[in-house]
């Protein structure tokens, strides 16, 4: 009667936990691996962009064309300090070179299309990746539409974006 017993719970039970810890699970949360040369870079320039440092903008990565790839390459990528109340900014990696959008799209539209044209320049990009980074850009641009991020963050901004010093 005993041995029926594991038979029926215990066996199914183990078979279960063994067949879950086999398969991937999609985390929400997870971001692109990013190796830390450019995760300094991204939280040196988030600092200079938006005036929040030490907030892990560096390693809060998503790809913009697909968000469940997490493996870092060629690409248009987003990244934001670590929380809702920060922007996101967005960056294009190409062959080696890294070109990091200074304007933020909730706050300033033309000036993030200013930049990809200097960018497309700059990363000397073919014309498929520039038809497909715009089409991205234009999907984070309208994701952006309307954004706030606290009526601070935008005055700061602002002001800095004009030149004017605030720390």
């Amino acid at each position: 009667m005993r041995n029926r017993i594991y038979l029926v719970f215990v066996l199914p039970f183990f078979v279960s936990v063994c067949l879950n810890a086999k398969t991937i699970k999609y985390n929400p949360f997870q971001m692109v691996d990013v190796p830390d040369s450019i995760n300094i870079k991204l939280e040196s320039a988030y600092k200079s962009i938006t005036g929040f440092g030490n907030v892990n903008a560096g390693r809060n990565v998503w790809n913009l064309a697909n968000r469940k790839d997490f493996i870092f390459k060629n690409g248009l990528y987003s990244f934001k300090g670590q929380g809702p109340h920060f922007p996101r900014c967005i960056f294009i990696f190409n062959n080696s070179k890294l070109y990091i959008f200074k304007s933020i799209g909730a706050f300033d539209f033309v000036g993030v299309l200013q930049e990809y044209l200097d960018c497309i320049k700059l990363l000397e990009l073919n014309e498929a990746d520039k038809v497909k980074y715009l089409k991205y850009i234009a999907v984070y641009l309208k994701d952006e539409s309307g954004l706030t991020y606290g009526n601070e963050i935008i005055k700061e901004y602002s002001l800095r974006s004009s030149g004017y010093n605030l720390h």
